[in-house]
């Protein structure tokens, strides 16, 4: 046997084997594309087996076998014609002048031997018009898919033009003084074509494999943050895009299973969500079948949603249902505007999807569940923290009130007519107003939660704010050293509740200061914002606890050695009346020890006439008012 009889008898092997696999197939999935590629490689492999056997009986030279071998041979370029409508729509008259084409030259093949030449160059340009015409519709649909379709559609392109330079040299050379040269291209050329066929009608998994990584992978890349992405509904549209994108598709649907209510909700693109009972929809039958839906016309499958489909441009419909383990968790639906040509792989990287799908799904509903649990874990956290200091705090004055008015109620039974015990009457009223600050903290903290804890914000010249501070502390003795612009400094806020930030941090400064040595306040303006400042040189606050003493309950461990008393709530109203503001506070070292704590208001409109101070609005809700009030009160 030659070199190029062994090359021939290779060829018609894998042709043989090649239509076994798409006629197989074509009988599992009935679709037009899969009978158009078992017509194609059929009449391959008829032609071959006819030969064999004609050649066997010495009937090779028969006109009847000439012509019938011509005939199948002929078919193949049509077959290829019908393909291309398959993988993208051509025009009704290419598909109407194909067949007929065909036809004719079939007949020609009749009159072969009558006319060998005439014969052949009609089949040599039946060949090269119609080989070219489907090489260049598979190369442009290639470029217009991805992923393994369009691999898979340019190794088919391959495959064509191969088979068809193959035929034509074949042809050329009974036209010609026979060339061995000639037959080695020809056989070649179609060794080349039938493994380019092979990877694109037939490939093997382990090639498939490799093509399916790079769609696999960006699926993954694309969706793996949406377990962080905290509403529901962008996380399952960002699922979606990837899944789509993922298969070059027009798009694809998620639904979210509620089997207690029997309805999938589907995310809406504009805010909320769609919800329809779990069998409606071709996604709905993949969700109750738990298997996998295909649906080459999805109009026809489905018509009660026609207008759906139309309106989606969903014309060929995949869905597979997302579980893990025996959880149903939903169903995942890729739609395009026609059949996928290769659906086998589509369902493979369907069912690769929707296995990645469901892990993102239960990773986000177990890191749900963790965050739930955590919330509840710090709510208690937070409930105990306040208990125990609003125990601690309130219990402290309770008790000396209590023991000091039992004091004089033991006096007053012994005699009725003794002297006002001033020191105790004053000690009790001492307790009692430090018992009403520590309410009136409790439910300004709880106040400062709730809209409206701010009242109407005017322009307002700070420097009075700092003047009605120093002006309160001087009252009982303390002079302040305050450093100020001498022109107006206006900014939009509640005077009151800024005064109350001030008063605050003066108060916290002597109260963290060894000596009470009195703090600091510089007024100026910074960067298009008014800058205010407390500056004590006291027992100054640790690096890594600057940001948090601003949080509830939070006291710096080094000022519990100093004192035992409040409930850690003062920074943190404070924080919140200048977040309300738009503003900015924060805590610094003081240069030779201490804190300077700092806020930042931003500079408002025109400062108020000269002479006219800004109105006060006292804040919309009640001292009292509230839950928090009812809760103390009970208490």
């Amino acid at each position: 046997m030659t070199a190029i009889e062994l090359i021939s008898l290779v060829n018609q092997l894998l042709f043989v084997g090649l239509f076994v696999v798409v006629a197989a197939r074509a009988i599992r999935v009935r679709s037009r594309a899969s009978f158009d590629t078992a017509l194609l490689f059929g009449s391959i492999a008829a032609v071959l087996g006819i030969s064999r056997l004609a050649a066997a009986a010495e009937m090779a030279g028969s006109p009847i076998v000439v012509g019938l071998l011509l005939l199948l041979l002929n078919l193949a370029p049509y077959a290829m014609l019908r393909l291309v409508d398959d993988f993208s729509s051509t025009p009704r008259w290419v598909q109407v002048v194909g067949g007929a084409t065909y036809l004719v030259v079939a007949a020609l093949g009749f009159a072969f031997q009558v006319a060998p030449q005439p014969v052949e160059l009609a089949m040599i340009g039946w060949f090269v018009a119609v080989g070219g015409y489907a090489a260049a519709a598979f190369i442009r649909e290639s470029g217009r898919t991805r992923g393994i379709t369009r691999r898979r559609m340019m190794a088919v392109a391959s495959g064509v033009m191969l088979f068809i330079a193959a035929i034509v040299i074949v042809l050329t050379g009974t036209l010609v003084a026979a060339n061995p040269v000639l037959g080695i291209l020809g056989q070649v050329a179609a060794l080349a074509a039938v493994l380019s066929f092979f990877g694109g009608f037939a490939p093997p998994s382990w090639l498939r494999r490799i093509w399916r990584e790079p769609d696999l992978r960006g699926f993954i890349e694309r969706s793996i943050h949406v377990v962080s992405i905290a509403d529901d509904r962008l996380a399952i549209i960002e699922l979606e895009q990837a899944a789509a994108a993922a298969f070059g598709a027009s798009g694809a649907s998620m639904g979210l299973a509620d089997e207690t209510r029997g309805i999938l909700r589907y995310p809406d693109g504009e805010s909320g969500w769609l919800e329809y009972p779990d069998d409606q929809f071709i996604a709905g039958q993949a969700y109750r079948q738990q298997h996998r839906v295909v649906a080459g016309d999805a109009v026809i499958a489905d018509p009660d949603h026609a207008d759906v489909y139309e309106q989606n441009a969903a014309r060929a419909v995949i869905a597979a249902p997302v579980t893990a383990g025996d959880r149903r968790i939903g169903v995942l639906a890729v739609f395009a505007e026609r059949e996928p040509i290769f659906v086998e792989d589509d369902l493979w990287l369907l069912q690769l999807i929707v296995d990645q799908a469901a892990v993102l799904l239960e990773a986000r509903m177990l890191a749900g569940d963790a965050s739930k649990l955590r919330g509840r874990e710090e709510a208690a956290r937070l409930k105990e923290e306040f208990l125990s200091a609003a125990a601690h705090d309130l219990r402290t004055p309770l008790t000396v009130v209590l023991g000091q008015a039992e004091l004089l109620e033991r006096r007053l039974a012994r005699d009725p007519e003794a002297r006002i015990d001033a020191a105790g009457v004053a000690r009790i009223a001492g307790e009692a107003r430090r018992l009403r600050d520590l309410i009136s903290e409790l439910l300004d903290a709880q106040r400062l939660e709730q809209p409206g804890a701010i009242g109407e914000r005017v322009s307002t010249d700070l420097r009075l704010v700092i003047d009605a501070v120093r002006g309160r502390h001087l009252e009982h003795g303390l002079s302040l050293e305050v450093a100020e612009p001498s022109d107006p400094l206006v900014s939009l806020v509640d005077r009151k509740r800024i005064e109350q930030v001030v008063d605050n941090l003066v108060e916290n400064a002597l109260k963290y200061t060894a000596d009470a040595a009195p703090p600091e306040i510089e007024l100026g303006s910074d960067g298009g914002v008014a800058r205010i400042s407390v500056i004590d040189h006291g027992i100054g606050i640790p690096d890594a606890e600057r940001v948090r003493i601003f949080e509830r309950f939070y006291r710096a461990t080094n000022a519990q050695s100093i004192t035992d008393t409040g409930m850690g709530l003062g920074l943190y109203i404070c924080r919140r009346i200048v977040e309300e503001h738009d503003g900015r506070i924060w805590v610094e070292p003081t240069p030779g020890g201490g804190s300077t704590f700092v806020v930042t208001l931003p500079l408002g409109p025109a400062p108020p006439e000269p002479g006219v101070e800004a109105a006060v609005v006292e804040p919309a809700t009640p001292p009292g008012a509230g839950p928090m009030a009812e809760a103390v009160a009970d208490a």
